[in-house]
């Protein structure tokens, strides 16, 4: 990038115009998406038009002028990216959530080839009842009891009313002693 631009930049930074004054914050936020698809000149143009979007739709209850002018310049900057960083371009409610990407499997790097799925599951079940147990064992005996009525270990499962009633204890100490022993399974575990 070029110094004399930011020297040019620098010189509108105690300028009355809030465009002028921002413009330092278009480059810091075109800076960030460098590497996107665009050039860093093309980004500072579309987020100088996010700024004159901003000064235009600005109001002096919406707080300070460059928080506000802030998420114009991204949102606009996203947007050209969207529109003009891609060969393909994607719908911006799909670009926009970067949650969707596929999700992917660990590999299993004690795999010989031999893979017998109901001797696995039949493994992890019992593995994870040892492992509840231990934990049930580091509370205290009230809140076991609770739990394993709760969730059904070693008996039916019951509704926190009916643990209530078997214990002679009121519904919001049940949910406590419960709401205790999870965070407490939670921290060991």
């Amino acid at each position: 990038m070029d110094t004399n631009l930011y020297k040019e930049i620098a010189k509108y930074k105690n300028s009355t115009d809030p465009v002028l004054s921002n413009l330092r914050l278009v480059v810091h936020f075109a800076k960030k998406y460098q590497g996107m698809g665009l050039s860093l000149d093309d980004l500072i143009q579309e987020g100088t038009i996010g700024l004159c979007r901003a000064r235009d739709l600005y109001k002096e209850s919406k707080g300070k002028f460059s928080t506000y002018a802030s998420t114009w310049i991204k949102a606009t900057i996203r947007a050209a990216l969207n529109e003009k960083g891609r060969t393909i371009r994607i719908p911006s409610h799909k670009a926009a959530n970067s949650e969707n990407h596929v999700q992917t499997q660990k590999i299993n790097v004690n795999y010989n080839g031999s893979y017998q799925p109901s001797i696995d599951a039949e493994h992890q079940a019992n593995f994870t009842e040892h492992q509840a147990e231990i934990l049930l064992q580091m509370l205290k005996p009230k809140q076991a009891r609770i739990v394993r009525m709760k969730f059904g270990i070693g008996c039916n499962e019951m509704k926190t009313t009916e643990i209530a009633v078997a214990l002679g204890m009121s519904v919001q100490a049940v949910n406590g002693n419960l709401r205790n022993a999870l965070k407490k399974m939670n921290t060991l575990k």
